[in-house]
């Protein structure tokens, strides 16, 4: 991996959050009820999971953002700690409680979730310079589109590329998508996501026009169909690796570190993808959105057991 004068490799910004975990075999309808078993309560949340998955992975990695005082807090802190994630930009606000969310898996492993953010607040300016000045990539994801703009402008005068994940949720039409994107240097999407963002499927030519709107990289995950990603230089394509699925919660966030850390770390634009998707089939045969996040050893062992990158010319 490239060495740099930086203390960190990546900055994430964002709330950790509690994940209330149940699983049931259907969704209640409106009015309605349905059994279920409760799985515990889980340390999650995109950015910090990213964080998590990028340190176990070898990358310097730190986290800027908050938790309430409740009985939450402790637990969002120790795993990040667990997880070698640097926590000296991690505030705690009084009085309110941390993020946290219900997350329902069905019988397939797939989840359905209920966000539950902390209240908004100003960021800590000068503490955001101080981590900003100190890493070498930012992870975001961009609900609040201000707060977002300026978290930007600050990064590019300290030098910092940017990396960001948006989910439906996040951007869920054009107009919303473009405006975020044209900020980014990374940009990530699963495709539920892409396809709200854009009106169109992730086909070369609707990523093409992603790229147009000013970012380096565009990345679609599939789901079970694996990922695809685009460059100025050309178009790659990777099916996902045999897994026993367990919980999907995280998958994409393993995949988005794990693809980070092998382009920080010099990898193509195929070899990268293959690298994410083989991190991402550890992190769904385990429950909880840390539990399987795998180190360099364990994809190791998946790469050396499984499929070569394809690529494709632009």
């Amino acid at each position: 991996m490239m060495t740099s004068p930086r203390e960190f490799d990546l900055l994430a910004f964002g709330d950790p959050v509690a994940d209330i975990m149940l699983r049931a075999d259907a969704l209640p309808p409106v009015g309605g009820k349905t059994l279920g078993q409760s799985l515990g309560i889980w340390p999650g949340g995109t950015t910090a999971n990213v964080a998590c998955a990028a340190a176990r992975l070898g990358l310097r990695s730190a986290l800027f953002g908050r938790t309430g005082d409740d009985a939450y807090a402790s637990l969002l802190r120790a795993s990040l700690l667990g997880h070698a994630v640097d926590t000296r930009w991690l505030s705690s606000m009084a009085q309110t409680p941390s993020a946290s969310a219900i997350a329902v898996l069905a019988p397939t492993g797939e989840k359905s979730i209920i966000y539950m953010p902390m209240p908004a607040a100003p960021v800590e300016a000068h503490g955001l310079a101080q981590a900003l000045a100190q890493t070498r990539m930012m992870y975001a994801m961009p609900y609040d589109f201000d707060q977002f703009a300026g978290l930007c402008h600050q990064a590019r005068q300290a030098g910092v590329r940017i990396a960001i994940d948006l989910e439906a949720a996040v951007a869920p039409d054009p107009g919303q998508m473009r405006r975020r994107a044209a900020l980014a240097d990374i940009v990530f999407f699963n495709e539920a996501g892409f396809l709200a963002g854009t009106g169109q499927p992730p086909t070369p030519d609707a990523m093409r026009e992603v790229l147009a709107l000013g970012p380096g990289e565009v990345v679609v995950t599939l789901g079970a169909e694996g990922a695809v990603a685009i460059n100025h230089g050309g178009h790659a394509r990777h099916v996902a690796f045999p897994a026993t699925v367990r919980d999907t919660t995280g998958a994409g966030d393993s995949f988005n570190a794990a693809y980070l850390c092998a382009r920080l770390a010099g990898q193509a634009l195929p070899e990268a993808l293959r690298f994410a998707c083989a991190a991402a089939s550890c992190t769904v045969a385990a429950l909880g959105a840390r539990g399987g996040l795998p180190d360099q050893q364990r994809v190791a062992c998946v790469l050396q057991h499984g499929i070569r990158p394809k690529e494709t010319s632009a």
